[in-house]
């Protein structure tokens, strides 16, 4: 391994996502968010009920791809949710990050608040506790995020299903995002 690629933390894709689902789903539906960004909280609260019905049933895996455009405090808790997915409760910590998202560039997802988040999701292990405090992955997290604007160049959200680029519309209507993903 080349010595200035930081460590890469585990259960991630090559790609760098995290994924949700089985390997063996019909479709794959890769999403890019940042944790800081209003447009994604907006995205979880309109549909991820209905992507985790359809993971749950084997219609699609969702490889989340988590940016970190919007500056350190999108690191932090990119770090963070590298640390949760090393855990096995990554998409629970995600959802819990959405659910108590400070307004962008505020200096929130402080050390203290990502630890406290994680607690309201069982994450405190020691582990996870060390990795947050001394921000082992964070310099994974700022690796990833150039490649991930090569991918995504134009924000979060953003979506690609089974490659395809998927209409920003469809990802706010549930309903539209539930057909597509059966389809």
């Amino acid at each position: 391994m080349d010595p200035a690629t930081p460590p890469a933390p585990s259960h991630h894709t090559p790609d760098g996502g995290v994924l949700v689902g089985s390997d063996g789903a019909r479709r794959r539906l890769v999403v890019f968010e940042d944790p800081q960004c209003p447009y994604c909280r907006r995205f979880e609260d309109a549909s991820g009920d209905v992507l985790r019905r359809e993971v749950a049933a084997g219609a699609v895996a969702v490889e989340y791809r988590m940016r970190s455009m919007l500056g350190p405090e999108s690191v932090r808790a990119g770090n963070a949710l590298a640390l949760a997915a090393e855990a096995g409760r990554f998409d629970d910590f995600r959802r819990e990050l959405f659910a108590a998202q400070p307004p962008e560039h505020s200096g929130g997802f402080t050390v203290e608040d990502l630890l406290a988040l994680g607690r309201r999701v069982d994450l405190r292990d020691p582990d996870f506790v060390t990795g947050v405090r001394e921000g082992r992955y964070e310099a994974w997290v700022a690796e990833v995020e150039r490649s991930f604007q090569a991918q995504d160049p134009h924000g979060t959200p953003a979506a690609l299903l089974d490659g395809e680029p998927v209409d920003s519309d469809s990802l706010y209507d549930p309903e539209a995002l539930g057909a597509l993903v059966r389809a």
